[in-house]
């Protein structure tokens, strides 16, 4: 998809957003002084978000684009009528469009750069096992804005960029388990470092077992598939010394390819979508992808632990005591409680390794969280406020949403073992979330930590208005608006 700005419509299809009660032919001569449309051809159009018409006016095609209310509207509606856009807009088989931009309280930068992204992430098929792959005929989109200028254009670089990277991401997580094993993941991670100019080092089994891993490779220990342990640094390009003396951020995403739950066995329906067990990974080195493109002047660590959790003679059994990097005994009641696992022996490795400012970690961790949020907010879990704010001002730019949950002192007796140090599940039935960051808590110490349980939001088997069914990219966009804007102090 090209992306352009222009100061005027440069296409015979314009999609034109309006508010309720917004009259279309007074807006349509505001754009065009010339564009006739009589009122009645627009009477019977009913105004609600992401509602659509296609008006005709002397060779134009006019599509309208409902945004409802103007006292409702922000960044996650624009979202979701730019998503109905471009579905119509692909529909009528125009490879061009020019996109008129709402009035909005946010800057004509946050409009264009979020209207980029939106536009790419929008745009997204996955069909590469399709015989028949239907080619998207719309190509080259214009963003009409009032004044071009060096920032409007720099902001629809950034917002195609992200978008890219999120995409990638995407298509990472929605290839099935026997294509991305653990080795294909590490492959592509090595490709993509090539690529975008960030280090990549790829721990096999010989060398997790010196590292003394032993979660990890109790979890790895099930399947046939060799484990892979990731480690990407990312240094700005130029200043790769001054900024290895900086305070490093380190993003754990994990990386199970496929999900069987282990001895624990996960119900026959629906677990062919634990494939998407390895979408914390995928946003990891989509996170990484663009924050190498924008330059972004940060010290980033990521780590990925990979691997499958299936079945065999040699499977960790329930009851089985795994013994962690740190030394921690850990009690296995439920092998399919194994994300948490493979997670505590990254932190270790990384706070030995890199000593990182600030940990975030990535994790299709919890069904609870589902049960708890439903399918439109992550679980954010936090052991320090200092990034609330920043978290929570990314979350409104880039419309993905999360929702705070506690990480209770007296809960801590839940994941308390009888017979070893912890267990990896709390009380049956009880706050399960908590209860997996609370069990990552144990391997943080003193570190900050944000740890986002993106279970219900990392993927999607229902149509929703601003995404296609399948792998969300969630947390792409929001960790790159949070990285562009934190700032870390020894």
């Amino acid at each position: 998809m090209n992306l352009t700005l222009s100061s005027k419509p440069q296409s015979q299809l314009l999609v034109v957003p309006i508010f309720t009660n917004e009259k279309i032919p007074a807006l349509l001569k505001t754009i065009n002084k010339t564009i006739r449309i009589p009122a009645e051809a627009a009477a019977d159009y009913k105004n609600k978000l992401g509602s659509t018409q296609v008006l005709y006016s002397e060779g134009l095609r006019i599509l309208i684009l409902g945004l409802g209310e103007k006292k409702n509207f922000n960044n996650a509606a624009w979202r979701s009528a730019i998503f109905s856009a471009m579905s119509r807009a692909q529909s009528l088989d125009a490879t061009r469009a020019s996109f008129i931009l709402p009035a909005s309280q946010t800057s004509p930068e946050t409009m264009v750069e979020l209207t980029a992204f939106a536009i790419l992430h929008s745009s997204y098929e996955f069909n590469e096992y399709k015989k028949e792959k239907k080619k998207a005929k719309l190509t080259i989109i214009d963003l009409v804005v009032k004044n071009k200028s060096k920032k409007l254009q720099k902001a629809l670089e950034a917002g195609a960029l992200i978008g890219q990277a999120a995409n990638q991401s995407r298509s990472l997580a929605n290839h099935p388990g026997n294509r991305i094993t653990p080795s294909h993941l590490a492959k592509h991670a090595l490709d993509l470092a090539k690529q975008y100019k960030f280090s990549c080092k790829i721990l096999e089994p010989k060398e997790i077992e010196k590292e003394k891993m032993g979660l990890f490779m109790g979890v790895a220990q099930g399947s046939d598939e060799p484990p892979r342990f990731i480690v990407l640094e990312y240094l700005p390009a130029g200043r790769q010394a001054a900024f290895k003396k900086k305070p490093a951020i380190a993003l754990v995403g994990k990386g199970l390819t496929f999900d069987s739950g282990g001895i624990s066995i996960k119900p026959a329906d629906r677990m062919e979508e634990m494939k998407y067990d390895m979408c914390g990974a995928a946003d990891v080195l989509g996170i990484f992808q663009a924050a190498a493109q924008l330059k972004l002047p940060v010290h980033l660590v990521g780590i990925i632990p990979s691997t499958e959790n299936l079945i065999s003679g040699r499977a960790t059994k329930p009851g089985d005591i795994l013994i962690s990097k740190s030394g921690v005994s850990v009690e296995v009641i439920n092998t399919d409680a194994e994300g948490r696992l493979v997670l505590a022996d990254a932190i270790d490795y990384v706070k030995e390794h890199f000593d990182p400012k600030l940990i975030v970690d990535y994790a299709t961790l919890t069904g609870a969280v589902l049960v708890a949020l439903g399918d439109e907010y992550t679980g954010y879990f936090s052991n320090t406020k200092k990034y609330d704010r920043l978290f929570a001002a990314a979350s409104s730019k880039t419309a993905e949403k999360f929702w705070p949950l506690p990480l209770p002192p007296e809960y801590q007796e839940h994941i308390k073992s009888q017979i070893a140090d912890i267990r990896n599940v709390g009380e049956r039935g009880l706050a399960g979330s908590t209860a997996g960051a609370l069990f990552l808590q144990h391997f943080v110490g003193g570190t900050d930590w944000i740890h986002l349980d993106i279970a219900g939001t990392a993927w999607t088997m229902r149509p929703k208005p601003y995404t296609s069914v399948g792998a969300t990219g969630w947390g792409v966009y929001l960790t790159i608006e949070f990285l562009k804007n934190v700032r870390l102090k020894k």
